[in-house]
């Protein structure tokens, strides 16, 4: 392996993601800005091959080394004279309480299986083996990801050529810089983003909670799976709600650089999945109600819609319209995709979802018991705290929802839908469900509980000793 290489690249992209971050003036604490600037570094290099080759360019390594440096100045280098410790949320610098170091600890300790598995073993899943990973070894070769594997018809028993070029770039990269096997940046991606996820639900709840919260998360059997098995489905829920906690955090805020942002996260999750299409498009009338019910100007609800619309689609159309179409020779393109059926078929789909994956058939070897956890706090939360139950919480919730319900859709939008597809779709509902906990109203009742019983007010021992120091008085007397 290529340390320097590596070492390269992580700083490459922490780099390009902060300057990203910087532009759309996106304030965080210190280790969460390093975490989300990474993963959208990430994002930004997982174009970059592609682009060379739209631009006729060969995919060699000067090529790429210097699109590399480009996409690192390029966000960088009109505002790098305006970085400031402001942009950072000013917060005391705390030593972690013995706890957290003890959870942090169980955390690295789950992740050196997966580290090494992506070092060790190179990609083996089917998907990619037939599409990414055969383009990638290809383009190394022949410097070009319009090769010669397209002269075997795989066509004709998986669409995997023809999904974007997401982890065919990041392998192309990786196995140009780092290691011959590449994947070592679902690594970085995955390390990201569990920072990112302790640090959201640390905010909300007790370290105790936050910890078995975020453990929760990292302990779903076929999500943990994917930290090391390549394919599209982890770095699809990154993105996805990545962008729908923007999307939140703009609703909240009326800071529209939030929704901008949160637009591009979605955009990079449609460009890993181009089925994220019908979540987005899902997740319209939700901005529509909450912008409405804030007497947001109407043409600007509208403007925001068309723009949430937009900029995925034009992800979605320089794949399938410009590069599938006119830089690949397969003669096809994904529109002969989609699968049109009566309606019937969504429902056989939601029986079979519900029966298979999420309330029986396999879910508890998939999934454990987050699903029924989650169920558990939300009948809590409806019958006991219903009116505590937060707008962050009440946005999760339709999230899940989105999810949820337009999971069957996806079969009318490509033939290749199946159970498998559906048990990866629906990791895009757990990162909800863990927003969804750390703003239960139980679990944050829970937490002011143990935090009172960790950190007695002065008040309290007041209330405390008053009344001991009464009834030694009437004793004396």
């Amino acid at each position: 392996m290529n340390t320097a290489g590596l070492i390269l690249l992580i700083i490459a992209q922490f780099l390009t993601g902060r300057g990203i971050l910087h532009l759309f003036r996106i304030k965080e604490k210190a280790i969460v800005l390093f975490a989300i600037s990474s993963i959208v570094g990430i994002a930004v290099f997982s174009l970059l091959p592609m682009l060379l080759e739209l631009f006729k360019l060969p995919i060699t390594k000067t090529n790429v080394l210097v699109s590399i440096v480009i996409a690192t100045l390029l966000p960088n280098i009109f505002v790098i004279r305006r970085y400031k410790i402001s942009s950072l949320k000013s917060e005391a610098l705390k030593m972690p309480a013995l706890y957290e170091i003890l959870f942090i600890v169980v955390y690295a300790a789950l992740l050196v299986p997966s580290v090494w598995r992506c070092y060790y073993y190179p990609p083996y899943a089917r998907d990619v083996l037939s599409g990414p990973e055969a383009l990638s070894h290809y383009a190394l070769i022949e410097h070009k990801i319009s090769n010669s594997v397209f002269s075997v018809n795989l066509l004709e028993s998986t669409p995997n050529l023809l999904k974007p070029p997401y982890i065919t770039d990041l392998q192309i990269i990786y196995k140009m810089f780092v290691h011959p096997f590449g994947q070592l940046w679902l690594t970085i991606l995955t390390i990201a983003f569990l920072i990112w996820v302790y640090n959201l639900v640390r905010d909300r709840l007790h370290p105790v909670l936050a910890g078995l919260v975020t453990l929760l998360f990292l302990t779903i059997p076929e999500v943990y799976g994917y930290t090391y098995v390549l394919l599209w489905d982890y770095s699809n829920m990154v993105f996805f709600f990545a962008g729908y906690y923007y999307l939140f955090q703009y609703t909240r805020t009326k800071e529209y650089n939030l929704f901008l942002f949160g637009v591009l996260l979605l955009g990079f999750a449609t460009y890993v999945r181009l089925d994220t299409l019908i979540f987005i498009g899902l997740t319209t009338p939700l901005l529509f109600v909450y912008l409405y019910r804030d007497k947001v100007d109407l043409s600007r609800i509208w403007y925001s819609i068309g723009l949430m619309l937009a900029v995925p689609l034009v992800f979605y159309f320089v794949w399938v319209n410009i590069f599938v179409k006119y830089y690949l020779p397969v003669g096809t393109n994904l529109e002969s995709e989609l699968n049109p059926g009566p309606v019937s078929m969504y429902f056989d789909w939601m029986a079979r979802i519900n029966n298979e994956l999420i309330f029986g058939g396999d879910n508890l070897q998939l999934y454990s018991y987050i699903i029924y956890i989650f169920i558990l706090v939300f009948v809590a939360d409806i019958i006991v705290y219903r009116k505590k139950i937060n707008k962050e919480a009440v946005f999760m919730l339709v999230g899940i929802a989105i999810i949820y319900f337009g999971l069957p859709l996806m079969s009318y939008f490509t033939k290749w839908f199946n159970i498998t597809t559906a048990k990866r779709g629906i990791f895009k509902m757990f990162p909800l469900i863990i927003m969804y906990l750390c703003n239960s109203p139980l679990l944050l009742k829970l937490s002011e509980a143990i935090k009172a019983f960790e950190f007695p007010s002065a008040e309290a021992k007041q209330v405390k000793v008053a009344p001991v120091a009464k009834t030694v008085g009437k004793k004396k007397k």
